[in-house]
């Protein structure tokens, strides 16, 4: 995608503010271009044919109550709330208190969540576990520009979809209007660059912010907590396969950082002393979102990671647990609960890897 002058001066000046420049950028193509607005309203059709026509406007008051932008039918009754995602993470009111706000506007209603292309599946697994863990009944369905749409008993329909998609599918109507190509090109832009893995300028607040040091300190009390706590039967941070006397540690497995990680190699004396690495890793954690926490299982002779992915990728997908294959490499992770005091974290982490050393001494098959 080429580079625009608007997306460069974004990235280079602005680029904390990805996410509410683009939603001020396609509130502007919606407001100022019908054929675009009836691109957007053809979209919306398509996930409830009923809709009425709509006019956009975006949320001033910053409020994470309050989602990034809303469609109003002809009496001003909100309609559609429209939050647009890059990289953060979904806040505590997302997607169940404002599906709750739209309950009580004039139906039907609708919350389209728009994201990356790359990070569909895992932001449709994360609002669809905080609909169930809302014990929210859903029926999940597919329409055209639509990546997934759900019907859920609070009543407004959720469903979420890409910035690719959604620009995609505003071009057809827009095909006509020079100046509204335009727009979306520097929209287009604008995602392109937001979504890249090309280096953004550091800004002054990411440099002071003491919450970045104090949130990885917090992870590590977490993994030498969550060791700590859980049975040496089942989880070890010594190898007792190691006999030789003159070993200059005696079969002890030390904490291990690298670039990309921070952690600590144990074993699962449960299960044949099958090796892991566990900590923060830095790239699963950028990639997938879900987690910083993951326990890695190297595809060698003592980690054995074609086996152990083998033994636990059903079983992971059953239980709800991230699980990735990865440049030989079966590595799964560790989700962590949020808003609980830290030995309720740790409790919750322990207890997962309990599950696993366990699933492993089932099936895992010993060394002979």
């Amino acid at each position: 995608m080429q580079n625009t002058v608007f997306s460069y001066i974004v990235q280079k000046r602005l680029s904390q503010e990805n996410e509410n420049i683009a939603t001020e950028a396609l509130a502007f193509i919606l407001r100022y271009h019908k054929a675009a607005q009836d691109g957007m309203l053809k979209l919306l059709r398509g996930i409830d044919p009923k809709m009425p026509p709509l006019w956009f406007r975006t949320q001033q008051a910053k409020d994470e109550s309050r989602p990034d932008m809303r469609g109003c039918d002809g009496d001003d009754n909100t309609r559609v709330y429209v939050e647009n995602k890059f990289w953060a993470g979904l806040t505590e009111n997302q997607p169940v208190r404002y599906l709750e706000k739209l309950k009580a506007c004039t139906q039907p209603t609708i919350l389209l969540v728009v994201c990356p292309e790359d990070r569909k599946d895992r932001l449709w697994r994360a609002l669809d576990e905080r609909l169930a863990g809302e014990k929210n009944s859903a029926t999940k369905y597919t329409v055209a520009g639509i990546f997934r749409v759900t019907t859920t008993s609070i009543g407004p329909m959720l469903a979420l979809t890409s910035w690719e998609s959604l620009i995609d599918a505003l071009e057809v109507e827009v095909a006509d209007d020079k100046s509204a190509r335009s727009d979306l090109l520097q929209l287009q832009s604008l995602c392109a660059a937001a979504e890249s893995d090309d280096f953004k300028p550091i800004s002054s607040e990411e440099i002071s912010d003491e919450r970045t040091p104090a949130f990885i300190l917090q992870l590590r009390d977490i993994i030498e907590g969550a060791v700590k706590k859980t049975d040496e039967s089942i989880l070890s941070t010594w190898n007792p396969l190691v006999k030789d006397p003159k070993s200059p540690n005696k079969g002890r497995l030390d904490p291990t950082h690298s670039w990309e990680r921070i952690g600590r190699y144990v074993c699962f004396p449960c299960a044949s002393a099958v090796g892991a690495w566990f900590g923060t890793e830095f790239t699963l954690w950028k990639k997938h979102g879900c987690t910083p926490l993951w326990l890695v299982f190297e595809d060698s002779n003592w980690q054995r990671g074609a086996e152990v992915w083998n033994v636990l990728e059903s079983w992971a997908s059953r239980n709800d647990i991230p699980a990735i294959w990865r440049d030989n490499e079966c590595a799964l992770g560790i989700e962590l609960k949020t808003g609980e005091d830290e030995e309720v974290v740790i409790a919750s982490v322990s207890k997962r890897l309990e599950e696993i050393g366990m699933e492993l001494s089932k099936k895992l098959a010993k060394r002979k």
